[in-house]
């Protein structure tokens, strides 16, 4: 299913429905706090698998609170491998949006499968998603949890509606929602330790060895492409040339160009402009997720627009460089201790808001991707030299001598 089809279908069905099913409700319900006998937790995000690692923070603090409880995780199932590799998750249900029929029948599924679990919490992670509501209540818990967004009337089947923040990150915000699930004596965790990390970063080692890149040979993972989802978010792709050919002819390091199968012509048009393609390799479309993961693991930075790598990178402490236009860092930027974010902040940006659904229409004079195209090859350049090369740099990268 497109997915501008299935937010069109959320914003003009899913305010009737939950209108509906909330005056269906009983009036007036006090439940008992959610700190007592905890037993089964369900945790719901449906879009985006930077997300999933972004909700990593808020699932360690429900751990540390709720030792004994088991954790499920309802997901799209495109979603699956992400949550694997995070270990997140005890049980993973998911949901298909492959076609229309698929996504009914493996949403009544799913529905069936969780309701029969009695759980004592639900914590809906969705920003602006009606959809996610609407599942939530008919799972049923105790408890639900999830965010008064303005403009979305999506709070309404919930018994706790936390005010959706806009000025926060969004990793602290998820926090917001762990905290109003019984973790408010815990405190947000400053370091993140994913399980199978050594293993990851193995195999990672030997993915860069495999494109002929050296234990001791500094590597740069450039992410072309945001799949079809907000393209305006896109870098062009003669830049990421043009900074390719910068990092390889003043620091001697290597390039790793990465994308989705679907964008690999993106990379194709990168190449026509490389000057010192000898210098760099093109794994987009090669690799599944897991090896993408193990290879952003093993790397020494990553440089990408607004999309999954940089959260991927931020969530194993990688040194990562986010550019954004048409959404802000202050929201959805690096989050590790290693990251920066490129960011021209016109006066009409952000225009993909968790207040409109992130549909939108560019108001830009000069067209759509107007902010993009305002970031200049120099400046991303000169960022990156004065952070994580210089022999001063505040984050210099560990194989040239940092912490």
């Amino acid at each position: 299913m497109n997915w501008k089809l299935i937010r069109i279908i959320d914003t003009y069905l899913g305010i009737p429905l939950l209108l509906a099913l909330s005056l269906a409700r009983r009036f007036g319900r006090h439940p008992a706090s959610p700190s007592v006998g905890v037993k089964r937790i369900l945790l719901i995000k449906f879009w985006g698998i930077g997300n999933i690692f972004m909700i990593i923070p808020s699932i360690l603090a429900l751990r540390k609170a709720y030792p004994d409880a088991i954790l499920d995780f309802l997901t799209l199932e495109s979603n699956r491998q992400a949550l694997e590799i995070s270990g997140a998750a005890d049980t993973i249900v998911t949901i298909d949006t492959g076609t229309i029929p698929r996504f009914i029948s493996t949403w009544q599924r799913a529905v069936s499968r969780l309701k029969h679990n009695d759980y004592d919490i639900i914590v809906d992670f969705e920003q602006f998603a009606r959809f996610s509501a609407l599942v939530a209540n008919q799972v049923g818990a105790r408890e639900i949890i999830g965010f008064a967004t303005r403009g979305q009337h999506r709070s309404y089947l919930y018994t706790h509606a936390i005010p959706y923040d806009n000025t926060i990150h969004i990793t602290r915000s998820f926090f917001a929602l762990s905290t109003a699930a019984g973790t408010a004596n815990i405190p947000f965790p400053t370091e993140i330790s994913l399980p199978g990390i050594e293993g990851l970063q193995k195999r990672g080692r030997e993915i860069l060895a495999e494109s002929g890149i050296g234990a001791d040979e500094v590597c740069v993972v450039m992410h072309v492409g945001t799949s079809d989802n907000f393209r305006e978010r896109r870098w062009l792709p003669e830049r990421y040339a043009a900074l390719a050919d910068l990092l390889t002819s003043r620091f001697q390091v290597r390039v790793i160009f990465t994308g989705l199968a679907e964008e690999s012509f993106l990379i194709r048009e990168v190449f026509r402009h490389l000057r010192a393609q000898e210098a760099v390799a093109d794994l987009s479309g090669r690799l599944q997720f897991d090896d993408y993961f193990a290879l952003v693991a093993a790397t020494d930075l990553v440089i990408s627009a607004d999309t999954a790598a940089v959260h991927l990178a931020s969530a194993l402490d990688i040194p990562v460089v986010g550019l954004y236009g048409p959404n802000t860092p202050t929201l959805y930027g690096p989050w590790g201790s290693n990251g920066i974010a490129v960011y021209p902040q016109f006066d009409c940006s952000p225009c993909i808001t968790n207040f409109n659904a992130k549909l939108h229409t560019c108001r830009h004079p000069a067209g759509r991707g107007a902010c993009m195209r305002a970031i200049e090859v120099e400046d991303v350049f000169t960022a990156i030299q004065q952070h994580y090369f210089s022999p001063t740099a505040p984050c210099r990268l560990k194989k040239l001598g940092g912490d």
